[in-house]
């Protein structure tokens, strides 16, 4: 049976449990028990540093289990197939009413929405303007960078079916307080650098405000396993620049895919004033950790020569 099918068939027991309930103390449900409803989670927080917002949408999956037995995720053939799930600020609900399966299952979701045309090697590609603004038709350059995954195991579905006298399918009430929504929690697929700007003891006045940072010399797409929720460096990605986020005067950050980057490799630029100041490091960026780059200036950009110290730590993204 076909995903539109079981929606038609599990569309027609919800208007079913209707009538059934006014036969139980003339108490109506307040919402609809075989409708799929989920609260996500994160972490740490997503590329926004605050959380999920209102409008926000993500793909959603379920396959279903036989006995012990599990479906695959595929691109399509699931029990739910790339549904639009979009947050109303408590909770995430489809774009079109989805329905429980009579049995368990496992859901998969992916943070922004995606069209992926494989579930084990779908190739993304990061945004190179990480400092693009938001539209009302697009999320930003950083945000949608972002792509994050989430996968809950064998659930089952939340409500109890049985038969009245008269064959009709009956769900008892339940209150919504009591109601168990899919729950979802959220990983962080790429790395974070943020790149800080400080004034050594030596610089001179107040730092520009025309200040821009670009990381050179990074693979900027990946090929990601949507069904283990782990991504790699593409082996034919090309290495471009990013145009990192301005967070204030002095902080700049970047969604960048999981790579190793050599020392001889140039990887952050600063431009100030019109003069543009390459520095080389060597890290090793890892799947859901910042990485934080300190860069000191020790004489002010209006000097002839500009003395930089650059220090870098790594931690969990938060």
């Amino acid at each position: 049976m076909n995903i539109m099918k079981k929606n038609i068939a599990l569309a027609a027991i919800a208007l079913m449990v209707a009538s059934c309930n006014k036969d139980m103390g003339g108490e109506k449900q307040s919402f609809d028990p075989t409708e799929i409803r989920v609260e996500a989670y994160i972490k740490q927080t997503r590329a926004t540093d605050t959380s999920f917002e209102i409008g926000d949408r993500m793909s959603f999956y379920a396959v279903e289990y036989t006995g012990e037995d599990v479906a695959k995720l595929q691109v399509s053939g699931n029990y739910i197939n790339n549904e639009v799930m979009v947050y109303d600020g408590t909770e995430w609900r489809g774009e079109r009413p989805l329905y429980w399966s009579k049995t368990h299952c496992d859901f998969y979701a992916i943070y922004p929405y995606q069209h992926p045309e494989t579930v084990s090697e779908y190739i993304f590609h990061l945004p190179l303007d990480q400092n693009r603004p938001e539209t009302e038709e697009a999320l930003s350059g950083y945000e949608a960078a972002d792509l994050m995954w989430a996968k809950a195991e064998k659930i089952k579905p939340p409500y109890t079916t049985y038969f009245d006298d008269d064959g009709t399918v009956c769900t008892p009430p339940i209150a919504e307080d009591h109601y168990y929504p899919v729950q979802l929690r959220f990983k962080h697929m790429m790395s974070r650098v943020v790149v800080k700007l400080e004034r050594g003891e030596n610089y001179e006045g107040e730092l520009p405000e025309d200040i821009a940072v670009h990381l050179y010399n990074t693979v900027t797409t990946a090929e990601v396993d949507l069904t283990k929720g782990s991504l790699q460096r593409y082996a034919y990605g090309e290495k471009e620049t990013i145009t990192m986020k301005q967070l204030s005067n002095d902080t700049f950050a970047a969604v960048v895919v999981p790579q190793n980057i050599e020392r001889r490799t140039p990887l952050v630029e600063v431009t100030m004033d019109g003069i543009a100041y390459l520095l080389s490091y060597s890290t090793s960026f890892r799947p859901g950790y910042q990485h934080t780059i300190t860069v000191t200036l020790n004489t002010s950009p209006e000097q002839e020569k500009i003395e930089i110290n650059i220090d870098g730590e790594v931690g969990e993204w938060e």
